[in-house]
């Protein structure tokens, strides 16, 4: 069974206010609900992986949406990105391995032809020479990520290495990470 883990939970520092509820890809659905209904046909349940700021919010934009949770970052792994939100994904459903394709809200462009390419195999994509490590899916015990936590090991390139990810190369695709409002020009 493969769940989805969304990423809304960033600070946005860069960008000035919530990418997970700004409008990079439709005027009428925020990020996260964009990302949200890219992701669902691949996975049999998604989570959404929030910070203190935006739960509330983003829990308003999903509450009566089948086959979906929104979760918030967990002590004492708070505000360490992609980190945070896989930690929170196992202390909220208490499962021992996870096999999960892992979608961020910050990208423009991304589309089912993407995903179709990592719905079946442990691997991020990359465009070009860009790695976009938070487009993936891995399959990762509770174990392997703790033991990785413990050697201090907390980048998410980390966790994709510890689920043996593969890349998957994309050519002439205008997939876009937005870090600053300037990115959408």
């Amino acid at each position: 069974m493969t769940d989805g883990l969304i990423l809304a939970g960033g600070k946005s520092t860069r960008y000035q206010s919530d990418k997970a509820l700004a409008h990079f890809n439709t005027r009428v659905l925020t990020n996260v609900e964009y990302t949200a209904e890219q992701l669902l046909p691949f996975v049999d349940r998604c989570f959404v992986s929030t910070n203190k700021n935006n739960n509330h919010e983003i829990r308003q934009l999903f509450y009566d949406v089948n086959r979906l949770a929104v979760i918030q970052d967990q002590e004492p792994l708070v505000d360490r990105g992609p980190i945070s939100a896989l930690w929170s994904y196992f202390q909220m459903t208490g499962k021992s391995q996870a096999d999960l394709m892992v979608l961020a809200t910050d990208y423009k462009n991304i589309n089912p032809t993407v995903l179709k390419l990592i719905s079946d195999k442990s691997a991020y994509i990359q465009c070009g020479d860009q790695p976009h490590y938070t487009i993936c899916h891995i399959q990762i015990s509770e174990n392997d990520f703790r033991r990785q936590l413990r050697n201090r090991r907390f980048r998410w390139r980390d966790v994709l290495e510890t689920a043996h990810c593969d890349t998957v190369y994309i050519a002439n695709f205008n997939l876009k990470n937005i870090n600053y409002q300037e990115d959408l020009q």
